[in-house]
């Protein structure tokens, strides 16, 4: 978040900016998409929705999450402590997809 707010104080929009969080959050955090973590969902969803929008991202971000459902090991984050496949989506991606689906929701044409 913190270089996120750096990037819109320099003059980036809002997608740029969100991007640029995620690089420094993927940088710090070694994290990054087919290592099962909510990045598997946020990276593809920011992408989507610096390209085409708000419900490109949903979708995107749903994508990225089921993704993680058939990912034999997880490389990082919670999910790493388990040490085996478990057919199900990660948490964080989940939680990532639902966020976006939300927000979708929110501001879709009525």
């Amino acid at each position: 978040l913190t270089a996120a707010s750096q990037s819109l104080g320099a003059g980036a929009p809002l997608t740029k900016a969100l991007l640029a969080g995620l690089d420094r959050m993927t940088f710090y955090g070694g994290a990054k998409v087919g290592d099962r973590t909510m990045v598997d969902a946020l990276e593809p969803a920011l992408k989507a929705l610096d390209a085409s929008g708000l419900e490109a991202a949903a979708k995107a971000a749903r994508q990225g999450a089921e993704a993680t459902a058939t990912m034999q090991k997880a490389k990082a984050g919670r999910s790493a402590y388990i040490g085996r496949q478990l057919d199900t989506a990660d948490p964080g991606a989940f939680a990532v997809a639902e966020v976006f689906a939300a927000v979708a929701a929110l501001f879709a044409p009525a």
